[in-house]
């Protein structure tokens, strides 16, 4: 009966450990998809292409960018407020390459737009910071 106790506590441990390690992971995205949204909530789009990840910068260029980003965010006008709706894991991610990445979602206002949904896909780069792979916005 010891023996079946400790063995729970053991598996009990790992798996809070687990949990924990998720959660530092999950806040840590959220923090710099927040920081990564400001810039283009204050039309800073060139850094926020410096920024991003390796993926992005080598899909897109730094122009391409700039451009999408001015005719997808202008329009809506000024951001008012960022709830975060859903964040998941994901290996592969359509379009992205195999990896390890964490989808966000954030329901979003804007001065011209009542409701939107952000959707930003950060990546896990080879120096372990995570950055954004991919942006949508509906």
């Amino acid at each position: 009966m010891i023996k079946h106790a400790f063995t729970f506590l053991i598996v009990l441990f790992y798996a809070a450990s687990a949990i924990a390690d998720d959660s530092a992971v999950l806040k840590a995205v959220e923090s710099g998809a927040r920081a990564w949204l400001a810039l283009t909530d204050e039309e800073h789009y060139v850094e926020s292409w410096k920024q991003a990840s390796e993926h992005l910068r080598q899909k897109q260029s730094e122009a391409d960018w700039v451009k999408k980003a001015e005719t997808i965010r202008k329009p809506l006008g000024a951001m008012e407020n960022r709830y975060i709706a859903t964040a998941g894991y994901s290996k592969k991610p359509s379009g992205l390459p195999e990896g390890e990445y964490v989808i966000v979602q954030f329901y979003a206002t804007f001065k011209n737009q009542a409701l939107a949904l952000e959707t930003i896909t950060m990546a896990k780069e080879k120096d372990n910071e995570w950055r954004v792979a991919d942006y949508a916005i509906k």
